[in-house]
């Protein structure tokens, strides 16, 4: 369970009274766990809260995504393993960058494509500010379909019990899973999303499902929809009706071999074994062997890479020189992609 960030799932279990054939040590290990996430939960659903009532008394709108919004939407909403806090902010790249200037919140900051990442030194949890909305679709008309979508979508944001803002079902269900699908591909992806997914198909309404479940095709996401609901069909329990597509056995497997071998995010993967060049042959040759689970997706994934690959080399080979010679390199903002 450690290695998928499950291990807060087991909270109910060991808050009996009484757990029969559970060893005490064990029993002890998974309760102290399990208040740990129930703490770091609490936190973040503050935190969440805090930072709408920052932001909202700047006049800006915003949206919690994932994380927190996720859990919520569970049985008991203090079990899911949380990490950051997901923060959307509405006016653009450029006025959200000012604004976090303006609030005096940029010192150590991290810069990347849809976001600005904040040190926990900041609000004590690490806070991504996303000034676009998540789309990762390596198929640039895909992608262009899904963020005009999801720009529709947050426009109809909703405020919950828990004091923040969070979008809407069918925002979730699209921007989740193409978001798992984009570390699939890369570095790897763990049950925990998938078990967020089941989650929030159980949370949508029949209505919601069916309008996410008519734009699978259109944005190139049918195959990997289908091996999600094999999995969340097969191996987690998902009623029938939930479900957004007829589930693919064979894309489910593949899917699920890559979930326990890999763990969360990637984390646990034996690729990541030896010097830092074969972990990089090992990916690459990866994503080759992914060809058959997602051609079209895959084969963009492939082409952008290795355009970025041949655009920054003459970069690359200029820094090793310098740093051979023993000039310092320059300090760079390291652009992350998450």
């Amino acid at each position: 369970m450690g290695r998928q960030s499950v291990l807060g799932l087991a909270y109910p279990v060991v808050a009996e009274p009484a757990v029969p054939g559970l060893p005490k040590e064990l029993c002890l290990k998974w309760f102290y766990q399990a208040e740990a996430v129930r703490a770091l939960n609490q936190k973040n659903y503050e935190l969440s809260r805090e930072l709408t009532e920052k932001f909202s008394e700047q006049g800006a709108r915003t949206a919690i995504l994932k994380g927190q919004a996720n859990s919520r939407l569970y049985p008991n909403k203090f079990i899911r393993q949380t990490g950051d806090v997901d923060l959307w902010v509405d006016g653009g790249r450029e006025y959200v960058v000012d604004l976090l200037s303006r609030m005096g919140l940029l010192d150590n900051a991290l810069f990347s494509r849809h976001e600005v990442t904040l040190p926990a030194s900041v609000f004590g949890v690490e806070v991504e500010v996303h000034f676009d909305c998540i789309y990762d679709c390596s198929n640039p008309f895909a992608n262009k379909r899904l963020k005009r979508i999801l720009a529709e979508e947050l426009q109809k944001n909703q405020l919950v019990p828990e004091g923040f803002y969070v979008p809407t079902n069918k925002f979730a269900l699209l921007m989740q899973l193409s978001h798992i699908r984009k570390h699939f591909i890369g570095l790897g992806v763990g049950m925990r999303q998938l078990i967020d997914y089941l989650v929030l198909l159980r949370s949508a309404s029949s209505a919601e499902r069916s309008e996410v479940a008519a734009l699978l095709k259109p944005l190139g996401l049918a195959h990997f929809a289908a091996a999600v609901m094999w999995i969340l069909s097969e191996k987690l329990g998902l009623e029938s009706d939930c479900l957004l597509c007829a589930p693919d056995a064979y894309r489910g497997r593949v899917l699920l071999r890559e979930v326990f071998a890999d763990g969360n995010f990637g984390k646990f993967s034996g690729r990541k074994r030896g010097s830092v060049y074969l972990w990089w042959l090992r990916n690459r040759l990866r994503v080759f062997t992914l060809l058959r689970f997602d051609f079209a997706e895959v084969s963009w994934h492939l082409l952008k890479y290795w355009a970025s690959f041949l655009r920054l080399m003459p970069e690359r080979i200029g820094a090793l020189r310098r740093t051979r010679k023993g000039v310092p390199r320059d300090t760079r903002i390291i652009r992350r992609r998450r």
